[in-house]
């Protein structure tokens, strides 16, 4: 009887241990030094605590986006309930941002990642309910981004964007093209800019094309990928809104 429940408690903790591996990759640079962040023992919540206040702090990758707000001198975070993944996490205090890595290991999650990646093969086109976008849509786009729901006319035009999204570490390669309004372009590129400046992200692209006809720019993308990639077009801005070579235009 001993014996049992002595093998149960090893295997209840192997669980555990799998389950909640976490390694946090902190932020050696001086300028970070007067935040002190750090795991709890059991590795299950993120520890922080400065000599000035901490405004709020944004844990995100390109699937997971998580923002506490804190206004205090330190703070504890659970990180139960945080998907299995790599993440970046910026910590806003008064005068400046502290940037850092945390990592999340679910072997089961990397094995089902990796089969689904290798299967999409060239990338996904997807609308803004993230669902695969396989023929043009029957509905105006500018309806399945805002979910179908009315809006009042408003003087200032909505402005749209076809991005193409590149994810690339050891978990392997996704590409993403969607197309957003500017509310959600402008939360892609912060967190491309975050990433870039992180470890695990470093190697993320992204690329947006600011779209002036949705309608007729989705209907000829959907039949030909490399339509964005045009030289000219009525459709579209050809020449990138962002991309990691160069920066927003007219800014």
């Amino acid at each position: 009887m001993i014996k049992k429940i002595y093998t149960l408690l090893i295997l209840c903790s192997t669980v555990f241990g799998y389950g909640q591996h976490i390694t946090l990759l902190k932020n050696y640079n001086p300028k970070a030094q007067e935040l002190k962040h750090s795991l709890n023992h059991s590795r299950d919540s993120l520890l922080m605590e400065c000599e000035s206040t901490i405004l709020k702090i944004e844990i995100f990758n390109e699937d997971y986006e998580k923002t506490t707000i804190v206004d205090a001198p330190e703070i504890k975070i659970s990180l139960i309930d945080l998907p299995a993944g790599k993440f970046v996490i910026e910590a806003k205090l008064v005068d400046k941002s502290i940037i850092m890595d945390l990592i999340k290991y679910d072997f089961e999650y990397k094995k089902s990642t990796q089969s689904k990646e290798v299967a999409e093969g060239k990338g996904m086109m997807l609308d803004e309910n993230l669902k695969l976008i396989k023929s043009t849509p029957k509905r105006s786009i500018e309806s399945l981004l805002t979910r179908g729901k009315r809006k009042k006319i408003t003087d200032r035009k909505q402005k749209y964007y076809w991005v193409i999204n590149e994810v690339n570490n050891d978990l392997g390669a996704r590409k993403t093209m969607k197309l957003v309004n500017q509310e959600s372009a402008d939360k892609m590129i912060k967190r491309n800019r975050l990433e870039n400046n992180s470890v695990v992200g470093k190697l993320n692209e992204l690329t947006v094309w600011e779209v002036y006809n949705t309608q007729q720019f989705m209907k000829r993308q959907i039949s030909n990928p490399d339509f964005v990639y045009s030289s000219s077009s009525d459709f579209f801005n050809v020449d990138p809104y962002y991309s990691k070579e160069t920066s927003i235009q007219n800014p």
